[in-house]
């Protein structure tokens, strides 16, 4: 089979017993498991005629994601699990999501910061709740219960926007951070 630049994967997941057993077809015929799968399918193929699609083109709803498949070194995973662990991730989500900050300068928002930003709407929202009777008491209520209100809602409006934009800055810097 002739090598391309970029080679597409076929994997299936099947028992121990039927790995073993063609892992020992492989080895008798002098061929590894990789080789001799490739020639399973080479010859499936040759056998079954003229494929419907153009050669070499699958159609657009069979064609997945790419695919990198990844070596740790010794250690690595368990500091990617603890990782993907503190930001509620799983690993692989985990590792897509770095290596999508890193190439696009686009740091992911996992989802337990975005309940958080969720949370934080939800109170600027009653914050402006708040407001609406302020605005009405303007007429009707003392200057002095007028000042005190907007005052207390000043600073709820404040402490959610602090948080807000701690919260977006250590996610940006968390994902730079070299133990992103």
């Amino acid at each position: 089979m002739a090598s391309t630049s970029r080679e597409a994967l076929i994997a299936a997941r099947v028992s121990a017993e039927t790995k073993a057993k063609f892992a020992l077809l492989a080895a008798d015929r002098g061929l590894s498991e990789s080789a001799l799968l490739t020639l399973l399918l080479d010859t499936v193929l040759d056998q079954n005629g003229t494929l419907r699609h153009a050669e070499g083109s699958a159609p657009a709803d069979i064609q997945g994601p790419d695919r990198v498949t990844l070596r740790l070194r010794p250690g690595d995973r368990t500091l990617v699990d603890v990782r993907a662990t503190a930001r509620g991730m799983k690993p692989a989500s985990y590792l897509v999501a770095l290596v999508h900050a890193h190439v696009r300068s686009n740091p992911p928002l996992p989802r337990s910061e975005l309940r958080e930003l969720k949370l934080a709407v939800a109170e600027l929202s009653a914050t402006k709740r708040s407001l609406d009777p302020v605005r009405l008491g303007l007429h009707a209520a003392g200057t002095i219960d007028v000042m005190r209100s907007l005052h207390d809602t000043a600073t709820r409006a404040e402490e959610v926007r602090r948080y807000v934009a701690d919260l977006v800055r250590s996610n940006l810097v968390s994902w730079e951070a070299a133990d992103a």
